[in-house]
């Protein structure tokens, strides 16, 4: 039964073709294993290319193990074998992020050299892992795009297991003797999607709704197919009204709010390539200047002066105007155009993409907000000397229409946060701290 539902999603789905390069991506545990033995099933049928890709993350003593496990298994079922060591912990201290995000980032990059132009890359995400994203997202605050959660094929990844239950596929596995590594850190609540699997799921089952898991994935199913009705009526809109970079707003200044801002977001990102920087308080800024239908300006973040002329809005490029000035930080929510930035102050070091602790002694004079200026300079946590803002942007391969969007947080003399990216090295909590500060950017529209 359950093999039939993977078939039936590699065909419902169009997943393989004739000679496709497959990256497997296995840990070792149930999931993946199920998933490997299935896609070796369907080897000779379209003459596939499969490589296994194992990631040792270097935390657990049993990493060993299980990475033995699995080279030894594709030895077995005569499979090239690619494995990656890290350290999961390190590179999560060294860019100031979570060790989850840590993990993620590196096991996809090197899913990513593996696979190359024209490989396709497998992951055995099944319909549990469906209903925690699910509900994860909704606990950190999402739209109708988050709740639709993962796709059974996004770009260069294919899960060909999201209606697969856990409890089908160690049935699956158990019924036939196939054997697989534990990982015993999903037993353990450390990290924020056991605490959802071992705690908060089951207390909710237990006590308010036995079926939570699947409300979930309906929940998922249902956002998709909103999303796509939304996303294909803001098609339609722009197809009428978008025309040589120019949005007319003629038409659309009567609809509804928020099919408005799903025009001006894509609108946005047609001519910016990103909606990196862009925040909820710039779009409702957006959506004002279109109702009022008054002819004026709005600078974004980035410097881009976005104009509106006899009913047509468009972004003057040429200008890019470099907001120069500065937005000084107060203690608590700060309302500025990259969002709300929040400062207060804690006893425990803590750390995420938008949210960074640091040693409040060490900062000299006022903290301010804006965006990178000609000659910006830090010293990139880790490092014991400047680098140039230009080239660290160069070196994380950030998008050159990105780099304007970047909030910088910085006090009277230099940089303390390249927001999103990295912190300074002059700024990070020792052992010589007493008095630690949290910096977070909030409301940010990814």
């Amino acid at each position: 039964m359950t093999y039939k539902k993977f078939k039936e999603n590699i065909s419902k789905f169009n997943m393989l073709n004739s000679n496709d390069k497959i990256i497997a991506a296995v840990s070792g545990g149930a999931d993946s294993i199920f998933m490997l033995y299935n896609l070796k099933s369907l080897q000779d049928e379209y003459n596939l290319k499969i490589i296994v890709a194992h990631v040792n993350h270097g935390i657990r003593e049993t990493a060993t193990r299980d990475e033995k496990f699995v080279e030894e298994l594709s030895k077995k079922l005569s499979l090239e074998y690619k494995v990656l060591h890290i350290n999961m912990d390190e590179y999560a201290r060294e860019n100031k992020i979570s060790s989850e995000e840590a993990g993620r980032f590196l096991r996809y990059k090197f899913f990513r050299d593996l696979s190359g132009k024209d490989g396709k890359i497998f992951l055995a995400h099944n319909e549990d892992d469906q209903a925690e994203t699910v509900l994860f997202r909704i606990i950190r605050g999402t739209g109708i795009d988050g709740l639709c959660a993962m796709d059974y094929i996004d770009k260069d990844l294919y899960r060909p297991m999201l209606s697969i239950k856990r409890s089908e596929i160690e049935e699956y596995i158990s019924s036939r003797k196939i054997e697989f590594v534990q990982d015993e850190t999903n037993f353990q609540d450390v990290y924020s999607r056991n605490k959802l699997r071992l705690n908060v799921i089951p207390y909710i089952e237990n006590n308010f709704n036995e079926n939570f898991k699947e409300s979930l994935v309906r929940l998922s199913e249902i956002s998709k197919k909103n999303n796509s009705y939304i996303k294909n009526k803001v098609f339609e809109i722009l197809e009428k009204n978008y025309i040589d970079n120019k949005l007319n707003i003629k038409e659309i200044k009567d609809l509804d709010e928020y099919i408005i801002s799903e025009v001006v977001r894509e609108f946005l990102k047609r001519e910016l390539n990103t909606l990196e920087g862009i925040s909820l308080k710039n779009i409702n800024d957006i959506i004002n200047l279109i109702k009022k239908s008054e002819n004026s300006n709005i600078t974004l973040p980035g410097g881009f002066n976005l104009v509106l002329v006899y009913n047509y809005l468009y972004i003057n490029k040429e200008l890019n105007l470099k907001v120069d000035n500065e937005e000084i930080l107060d203690y608590g929510e700060n309302d500025t155009s990259f969002g709300c930035i929040k400062i207060q102050d804690g006893m425990i070091s803590k750390s995420n993409r938008f949210l960074i602790s640091i040693d409040k002694d060490k900062i000299k004079g006022n903290l301010k907000v804006r965006t990178r200026l000609d000659g910006d300079k830090f010293m990139p946590i880790g490092m014991d000397k400047y680098k140039k803002l230009k080239n660290f942007f160069i070196d994380n391969k950030v998008d050159r229409y990105k780099r304007d969007f970047v909030p910088i947080i910085t006090d009277d003399e230099e940089i303390i946060w390249v927001v999103g990216y990295r912190l300074s090295n002059k700024y990070i909590i020792d052992e010589n701290t007493k008095n630690i500060m949290h910096i977070s950017l909030e409301g940010k529209d990814e």
